[in-house]
């Protein structure tokens, strides 16, 4: 045991029982260090976690780092933290009768700031991060040195993973925005990070509007490629075009005399014969309908 957690256990901030306790009073939040960005998600998980522990609960303990000015760090556990703070706070039974302290289990943490880091990326008790705060963890591994294969085989992941989220991290905000909003998945928008820099924002953003206009709440791989169109719709497109080459006809639009029609003129589409000097009867709302009225009275 260190001298650190030895003054820790002399000064009452600290205890043994069935596992290291510590008063929760000393227990501190480092500013800067926990990637969770807190949004929505976020504090509907504290609050599910804060009812939990109400209704008599139990939680993994935290881990922590000793604080050099009193106290300890926590490493990982920053929504359980949260969520003993806002219990304590409504009157839960949290103080030990014998002496009126919320003791917290704990567990010491060992490793310099990128293990940290490494060990809230991979944390299984915690509530998953999301892409964007993943991203930022890898960014934070980076700049301490860490290569994309050594951040991939420490997190359990494929270097080709950890190389596109750091992109991700590395992209306009803009575009981690949409990410967060789930208009586009971490890939896709890693993948557009990485080819189009700058201009990615911009690029997600009319695709997002071609996604919408197809009926599609997000960006993905369909939606970029465009709606696909069906075999049958490509053979009845290959039958009109057919049908003008064999009988060289010419689709018009426009105004037409038409001495068949009710309307002395009426404007739209139809087909010319040139060879056979005519033309076809009517007018249509669509060339593809005046082709297919011309191929169905051939028939």
């Amino acid at each position: 045991m260190s001298n650190s957690n030895r003054k820790m256990f002399d000064s009452g901030e600290a205890k043994r029982a069935d596992a290291v306790q510590v008063r929760f009073e000393s227990i501190h939040v480092e500013p800067g260090f926990n990637l969770r960005q807190h949004d929505a998600a976020l504090e509907a998980s504290i609050e599910a976690l804060t009812q939990h522990i109400m209704a008599g609960g139990r939680i993994p303990p935290l881990e922590v780092r000793i604080r050099p000015e009193g106290g300890v760090w926590i490493v990982d556990g920053h929504r359980r933290y949260a969520a003993l703070g806002r219990a304590l706070e409504r009157g839960a039974a949290l103080r030990s009768p014998k002496d009126g302290v919320a003791w917290v289990h704990i567990v010491y943490f060992e490793g310099n700031d990128a293990d940290r880091t490494a060990r809230i990326i991979t944390s299984a008790a915690n509530k998953p991060l999301t892409a964007v705060e993943v991203a930022e963890g890898y960014k934070r591994l980076r700049a301490f040195g860490w290569e994309p294969a050594h951040i991939a085989a420490t997190v359990g992941k494929s270097t080709e993973h950890v190389r596109q989220l750091l992109a991700l991290g590395d992209a306009n905000s803009d575009v981690r925005q949409m990410v967060n909003a789930g208009k586009v998945s971490a890939t896709i928008a890693a993948k557009t990070a990485r080819q189009h820099g700058e201009q990615a924002g911009a690029l997600l953003g009319q695709q997002f509007e071609a996604a919408t206009a197809q009926g599609e709440a997000r960006i993905t791989e369909s939606t970029i490629a465009g709606p696909r169109v069906k075999k049958a719709e490509l053979r009845k497109e290959a039958e009109r075009l057919d049908f003008l080459l064999s009988h060289f006809a010419i689709v018009r639009c426009g105004g037409k005399l038409d001495l068949a029609s009710d309307v002395p003129s009426e404007h739209g589409y139809w087909l010319e014969y040139p060879l056979e000097h005519a033309s076809q009867a009517g007018v249509f709302a669509s060339a593809r309908e005046a082709i297919d009225s011309a191929i169905s009275s051939k028939q």
